[in-house]
């Protein structure tokens, strides 16, 4: 079984020589990209207390991913705390930014050529298909 069978895509070949350098120019290794990458998608942010503690969650994630023997990489999407903007013009985000995280997630997850991905979330994010998508 080909642990790597997405992410090859974006990191293999002579082709894919100006996305590796994209890569090593934030820090990560020839030994980093001949490993699956692994997205981890984040819905961090500092303004409400529900999603304060992903990014120390992300982190952990990370950890497990690069034990388990993956490149973990993590993008974010935004958050919308519908407690905070109740009664609010700021409300009317709250159902439309369930569609907006999922899709965002989803593009991004595509458009790295992530061999997996997970994601950490303090409030349930799905997609249309009533479930997250996960790609391959």
């Amino acid at each position: 079984m080909d642990l790597k069978h997405r992410s090859r895509g974006i990191t293999d070949g002579r082709d894919r020589a100006p996305a590796r350098s994209y890569f090593k120019s934030i820090g990560f290794t020839d030994a980093d990209l001949a490993r699956p990458i692994i997205g981890v998608a984040n819905t961090w942010i500092e303004t409400m207390p529900c999603n304060f503690h992903l990014r120390r969650l992300s982190a952990k994630m990370k950890e497990g991913i690069r034990a388990a023997g993956g490149t973990p990489m993590e993008f974010n999407t935004i958050a919308i705390s519908d407690g905070e903007t109740m009664g609010t013009e700021g409300m009317r985000a709250s159902l439309v930014s369930r569609e907006v995280i999922a899709d965002s997630i989803e593009l991004s997850a595509g458009d790295s050529c992530l061999t997996q991905w997970s994601a950490s979330s303090a409030a349930t994010r799905r997609s249309r298909r009533g479930r997250w998508h996960w790609p391959g």
